[in-house]
Parts: structure tokens; C-alpha cells; sequence
């Protein structure tokens, strides 16, 4: 029995197995990737390349990245974002983030270019709730190579320390909140939409929740289950339009007879980057 016990506990271990999985922006540089990798016995490395390779002087150092992986046994993969938007680096990191979210990742911030690094570390803090384990790390490389080397040769040379740093987090808005902002977005001119017409659409999907508090025959086809219009406004303001208009998501404003709700730019740099995923 004991044996019998034994086997089952080591196939579970075996199925659950957690993979070490590195995540590194490139840049000019191939040690800084590579070497740590190897130090940490990483299973797996995605690099976040510029999705326009060919207009990219780092294609090379990719090429080569991939071949020192290929010779060191460690799988690797790609995600592609503009280098230089920050809000597309962030979408990148969290399909990655999602795709690995059972297994250890580990993110490289000290390669790439700086808004690369700094994508990074903020991914590290706002999707901690999504992944296991997500941890940024910094490489300090044996040297630095002069400005007029940098043409022909990677930025810098060697793996000198690799340091831990610290872990905070950052919040992000609600699955429900995002939503709502895609259905702005979709449904609507430039970003705009009539609160009564937005309160329709979210009871629709069930973005909020209204008891039904009147009935009536429907013209000989059944009941028909109506909620009060108060009712509905209420469960919107409070759910949705509320928390949003803390995140400085939307804006409100009176045109006329109507309530006007708009995206802001906070609100589609936030839709840029979370929504489609979750």
C-alpha cells in the first residue's frame, strides 16, 4: 500500500512539475540574456522582440541569442511589441505572464531599452496576482564595452552578479471593469457612449446585476421580468462607473438630457494592455 502510494505521489509531482522560465526584452546585448539563463538552469526564455524585425539593428543579436539558447538545451520563444510603447511592451509581457502563469518566470530587467525595462518591472508588480511566481532580476555584466565598439560588438561582455530586487505590487483594475471599458470602446463613436444605453449593454452581459421587481404578460407570450430604471442606474453607478471614474478611466458629463460616459487616454492605454487576455 505504501509503494502503491508512493508511485501515485511521485506521477502527481512529476505532472506538476514547475518549469524555470526566463523573460528578457532584447536589445544589443547577448550575455546579459544568455549567461544567466544557464546559471539558473532556465527551461524556457522568451524574448520580446520589435515587431518590426527588419527595421531593427538588434535582429542580429536575436539570431544569435537563440543559438547560444539551442547549444544550452533551453527552449526558446518569441513575443513581439513595439520597442518604443510602452502599453504594447506591457501587452506582450502579460500574454506571456498568462501563457506561463502556472510555472516560475523570472524577468531580465536590466536588457532592452529602457522603456523595455521599465515595462518589465512594472509587469513584475501589476500581474503578481495572475502568475505563481513572477520576480525581476538585474545583471551586472564583467564589462562594458566603449560607445565606438557598440556597432560590432554586444553593449556588454561577461556576467559579473545577477541581483534579486524587491517585489511590490501594483493594482490592477477588476476583469468586470475592463470589460466595461471594451464595450465603450466597441460599441460606441470615438469612445463615447449614453449612460442609459451603457446600463442596457452591462446588465446585458452581466457586468452588473438588477433584481427584477416587476412582472407583466408579455402579449400572450409569457411573463415578462422588468427592472426598475432606478434600480439599474444604481447598480451601475456603484459597480462601474464609480470604481472607474477612481481609475480615471472615463470621464461623465451632462450634453443636453443625456449623461455622456468617454474613454480617457488612461482608459485606452489601460484597455491597450489588458484587455483580450483575461
Amino acid at each position: 500500500m505504501t509503494e502503491v502510494s508512493n508511485i501515485t505521489k511521485n506521477n502527481i509531482v512529476n505532472s506538476l512539475q514547475i518549469l524555470r522560465v526566463h523573460v528578457a526584452p532584447v536589445g544589443f546585448e547577448i550575455d546579459r540574456i544568455v549567461l544567466p539563463a544557464i546559471k539558473m538552469r532556465a527551461d524556457r526564455v522568451w524574448l520580446i522582440t520589435n515587431n518590426e524585425p527588419h527595421a531593427d539593428k538588434g535582429d542580429k543579436y536575436v539570431k544569435s541569442i537563440q543559438s547560444k539558447l539551442k547549444d544550452a538545451r533551453i527552449d526558446c520563444l518569441q513575443a513581439q511589441a513595439d520597442r518604443i510603447d510602452l502599453f504594447d511592451i506591457l501587452r506582450a509581457l502579460r500574454t506571456i505572464v498568462l501563457k506561463e502563469k502556472g510555472n516560475s518566470i523570472l524577468v531580465n530587467v536590466s536588457v532592452g531599452s529602457k522603456i523595455q525595462a521599465i515595462a518589465s518591472m512594472m509587469a513584475c508588480m501589476m500581474f503578481k496576482d495572475i502568475a505563481m511566481i513572477i520576480k525581476p532580476y538585474y545583471v551586472v555584466p564583467e564589462r562594458y564595452n566603449s560607445s565606438s565598439a557598440k556597432e560590432e560588438n554586444q553593449e556588454t561582455e561577461g556576467l559579473k552578479d545577477i541581483i534579486g530586487l524587491p517585489e511590490y505590487k501594483i493594482e490592477i483594475p477588476s476583469e468586470k471593469l475592463i470589460k466595461c471599458l471594451d464595450i465603450i470602446n466597441r460599441k460606441t463613436n470615438d469612445g463615447k457612449i449614453t449612460k442609459r444605453e451603457l446600463k442596457d449593454l452591462a446588465i446585458e452581459h452581466n457586468l452588473i446585476h438588477v433584481d427584477y421587481d416587476n412582472k407583466k404578460k408579455n402579449g400572450g407570450k409569457g411573463t415578462k421580468y422588468e427592472y426598475s430604471d432606478q434600480a439599474g442606474y444604481m447598480a451601475l453607478n456603484k459597480n462601474l462607473i464609480e470604481p472607474l471614474l477612481h481609475w480615471k478611466f472615463i470621464t461623465e458629463n451632462k450634453v443636453g438630457s443625456h449623461h455622456i460616459v468617454s474613454l480617457t487616454d488612461d482608459g485606452k492605454h489601460a484597455l491597450k494592455f489588458l484587455n483580450g487576455c483575461i
